[in-house]
């Protein structure tokens, strides 16, 4: 090859790559920080071409500004409230107690038992729920309290009519129920006070014309029993519910021979309440449920306005909160 083709050979080569470095030149972008010709960089990441429809269901090309920036994601979350911020319970019911099939083994009885004076002897058997608190219901009555380490309770609860349900509850779930005849209810009228509070209530009777302190004078601290009631000489009064449980469910209940009312001169009842720093000058609610041979004749709430605090460590009575039992026995 001669010199002469040789020269025109690397002519021809300059004369090509100096044409291709103006095109790669003139289709890139300028650099903003302004480095040298020579040892200029583009930094352009490829772009890929991508396919979407409009509106009116056209494919559209391009390259949409969304994929060269984050998604705001925190910004599509919808926010919820709380559960236990709209749950209408005091305390959410435990998930573990909420169930179709109880586990074998784990299956939660109640027993009833009839005892003198038309009262029931109701047994709670729940070997899974060891010192748990639970909730008897009969009728509008209601009456917590607390299995021991094996599962289970014993409590009485006198019966309101003479077809006697009775149901257990844990956490606000059904656990177990049950029925049981009372013919013996008949014989028998009942008035019942009941509160979901820590006051110091009590149900005073007044037979006759019994003052306070008198034997005819019955309470749940005096010495009256169903015997008593059996007799046909005097009511008796029981407590009922546990002081320790976290929703307190709580009554008294008053019973006394059926008729005795019209033939005696009647029973003065009474609502005795401790004033404390907690209650004074307040209205406390309670609630209210009169019988007469095994019929429920009148159910109420109450509400009790409290002594002022300079009464505090004293006892209030009220005696307007029931219906008069001489005119129900009439």
């Amino acid at each position: 090859m001669s010199r002469l083709t040789t020269i025109k050979t690397i002519a021809a080569t300059l004369t090509v790559a100096v044409a291709l470095g103006f095109v790669m030149e003139s289709g890139a972008p300028d650099r903003a920080d302004g480095a040298s010709e020579g040892s200029r960089d583009t930094g352009v990441a490829p772009q890929t071409m991508m396919m979407a429809t409009n509106d009116a269901g056209e494919a559209v090309f391009g390259v949409p500004d969304v994929v060269t920036s984050p998604l705001d994601h925190a910004s599509n979350v919808r926010h919820v409230v709380a559960v236990d911020m709209v749950y209408t319970e005091l305390d959410p019911p435990s998930l573990g107690t909420i169930q179709a099939n109880p586990i074998p083994g784990c299956r939660t009885s109640l027993a009833a038992k009839r005892q003198p004076a038309a009262m029931i002897e109701l047994t709670v058997s729940a070997p899974c729920l060891q010192e748990e608190e639970f909730v008897v219901r009969h009728e509008s009555l209601a009456i917590s309290g607390i299995t021991d380490d094996e599962g289970m309770a014993v409590i009485a609860v006198p019966a309101l009519l003479a077809q006697a349900s009775f149901s257990v509850a844990f956490d606000n779930v059904l656990e177990a129920s049950t029925e049981v005849f009372v013919p013996e209810i008949r014989q028998y009228d009942r008035a019942v006070l009941q509160w979901q509070t820590a006051d110091n209530m009590r149900l005073h009777a007044l037979e006759g014309d019994a003052a306070i302190g008198d034997t005819a004078h019955i309470w749940s601290a005096s010495i009256h029993t169903a015997e008593d009631a059996r007799s046909g000489e005097h009511g008796f009064v029981v407590f009922l519910g546990s002081t320790e449980t976290e929703i307190l469910h709580q009554a008294e209940v008053y019973t006394f021979p059926a008729g005795r009312a019209s033939r005696d001169g009647g029973v003065t009842l009474m609502i005795g309440v401790g004033v404390t720093e907690g209650n004074c000058a307040r209205e406390i609610d309670a609630a209210t449920i009169q019988t007469s041979a095994g019929q429920i004749l009148a159910q109420s709430d109450v509400s009790v306005q409290m002594p002022a605090c300079d009464q505090i460590g004293e006892v209030a009575f009220l005696d307007d909160k029931f219906t008069d039992l001489q005119r129900v026995s009439n």
